[in-house]
């Protein structure tokens, strides 16, 4: 593995506590696929989807060892994940080596090479992967307690009928809850699978460290679930909120209508440019006609309110 120093694609090799070496390498060199299936014994299939760009979260078992393909967080300046920035992490491991390829470095593969470097961190292959797996999963729950924090927040705006401020953050949120769960879950039959599998760089210690991020994985699940089930009902209730807003709006605009209509038809009628209207002799016609008009309109008020339609 030595010369895979040059290679375009190296980015390093390090050497675990417990003898087995890392190689990491980046798919963005059109050698690396080439030195993986030559150089490292790479079955050709396997090699292939470890330089692939377009994959989803799976599992291949070749031989003594096995490829797991996760998505994993990549996080922005500020520290939020985004589903659509998911990236996947791509690792090989047997019994004396783990091979990653990567198309952007996501935190857990930082980490751990930051350990191993400090002779500390996975020992084994077997280590390493569920290391990793860990690490992955504890930044996944980050995210997911932010959404959980959002959504509370959402409820407080619709609380307080503040629509125009909960629903931007609404659709943001129900497009990361998806995003979501659309990229961790088909990670449950890829751990599901790691907790049966029987290959030598998996011990039972192994499986069940794997069972434990398995039951990790579904509680974030179900999280998520129940957060997507809450942003439905509480996008009906802001929907119930704003139609009853414009009910409201629509229902003291037909009011008022009502009560200017009798009003506009009399000083219509007044309007008229014709001799022998009422008061037009009238000193004081116009504070008469202005009355008139202020006690038609506080008796319509009144019937309104006798009714209560108002």
């Amino acid at each position: 593995m030595i010369e895979a120093e040059r290679t375009p694609g190296f980015l390093h090799l390090l050497q675990m506590t417990g003898g087995a070496s890392w190689l990491h390498m980046c798919i963005h060199h059109r050698e690396t696929e080439g030195f993986l299936s030559s150089a490292t014994g790479l079955d050709k299939l396997i090699a292939a989807a470890m330089v692939s760009e377009d994959t989803r979260s799976r599992l291949r078992v070749h031989g003594q060892g096995v490829m797991v393909l996760l998505k994993a967080m990549h996080l922005r300046a500020d520290g939020v994940g985004h589903p659509e920035d998911m990236v996947s992490m791509r690792i090989w491991i047997d019994e004396r080596r783990v091979i990653t390829t990567r198309e952007e470095d996501v935190d857990p593969i930082l980490e751990l090479a930051e350990d191993i470097s400090q002779g500390r961190g996975p020992a084994t292959p077997g280590d390493f992967l569920c290391d990793l797996i860990e690490e992955h999963l504890a930044e996944v729950s980050e995210q997911v307690e932010m959404l959980e924090d959002g959504v509370d927040l959402i409820g407080g705006l619709l609380v307080q009928h503040q629509t125009e401020a909960a629903c931007p953050s609404m659709a943001n949120t129900q497009t990361a809850i998806s995003g979501f769960l659309r990229h961790l879950g088909p990670q449950r039959a890829v751990l599901q699978t790691l907790t049966t599998l029987v290959v030598p760089p998996l011990n039972i210690n192994h499986r069940g460290r794997l069972e434990e991020h398995l039951n990790q994985l579904l509680r974030l699940l179900e999280t998520l679930e129940n957060l997507r089930d809450r942003i439905d009902i509480l996008s009906d209730q802001a929907n119930r909120i704003q139609e009853r807003q414009l009910n409201q709006s629509s229902y003291v605009f037909a009011v008022v209508s009502t009560i200017f209509l009798p009003l506009n038809f009399v000083t219509g009628l007044f309007g008229a440019n014709l001799l022998g209207l009422p008061f037009a002799d009238a000193t004081n016609g116009f504070w008469v006609l202005v009355g008139l008009c202020l006690l038609m309109s506080v008796g319509l008020v009144a019937v309104f309110r006798w009714f209560k339609w108002l």
